[in-house]
């Protein structure tokens, strides 16, 4: 999917640079909402997860998805940014979509999931854990990180300039609480699109972004959530 750290995977790249993204001219495509107001944790109740193998068990896998996605292999930069990522302006902007203890340090556990789709979509989850007075501070972090880039610029894997536009995204309510956003990457003309939902259930903050060269049905991304949530509770069952 679209990562500002790297700022297209090798799928987004062919996407871009063979003009198989969005046929609409970037130039005519609608302003994206602004980010809405930065939404404050829930007082956390429950003892941290501090196994990151346990915490990976509770992700989605691909019997959780739509027809047509397969896990992509383990990831092994979990809580890092990508080495060899191209810089983006502002620099701190890299970060924007990397997992999420690679952006809020202190995580007791972290664990990521990726899944190829049809048509160059994808989907990657990503959580981290953290200490209860840490929670607060990770879930705001993230939060603002967003409203300082809703304009920055980058390069793909070709070093072809990729501009991004982060704006708010209406999702219903999940977990303790819940932000969300969405992203919009253009370069050529050509456009991939982000939803992306930001939750914390307990201790655990947990990234669900849904990514397609068309526009993203908010209703995948909200019952992908909800699954998501649903695990992390530990209860079974779609």
């Amino acid at each position: 999917m679209i990562r500002a750290c790297g700022p297209l995977t090798a799928a987004a790249s062919v996407l871009l640079a063979s003009g198989c993204g969005s046929a609409e001219p970037a130039a005519g495509l609608p302003e994206l909402p602004p980010p809405g107001a930065v939404v404050a944790a829930a007082p956390v109740t429950v003892a941290p997860e501090s196994d990151s193998d346990r915490l990976r068990d509770r992700l989605l896998s691909d019997a959780d998805l739509p027809p047509g996605f397969t896990e992509l292999p383990p990831r092994a930069d979990v809580g890092t940014a990508p080495a060899g990522a191209s810089p983006t302006n502002p620099v701190e902007c890299a970060k924007v979509l990397t997992p999420l203890g690679a952006q809020y340090a202190g995580a007791l556990a972290q664990a990521a999931t990726q899944f190829a789709g049809p048509n160059f979509s994808s989907i990657d989850i990503d959580a981290a854990s953290y200490p209860h007075d840490a929670v607060a501070g990770a879930f705001s972090a993230v939060q603002q990180l967003l409203r300082r880039c809703v304009h920055y610029s980058g390069a793909d894997a070709t070093d072809i300039p990729v501009e991004y536009r982060i704006g708010g995204l209406a999702q219903p309510p999940a977990g303790d609480a819940l932000a969300s956003f969405q992203m919009r990457a253009t370069s050529d003309g050509l456009t991939l699109g982000s939803s992306v939902a930001i939750v914390q259930v307990g201790s655990t903050v947990v990234q669900v972004a849904v990514t397609a060269p068309e526009a993203v049905d908010p209703g995948v991304l909200s019952a992908l959530t909800d699954v998501q949530v649903r695990r992390l509770d530990g209860v079974a069952g779609p």
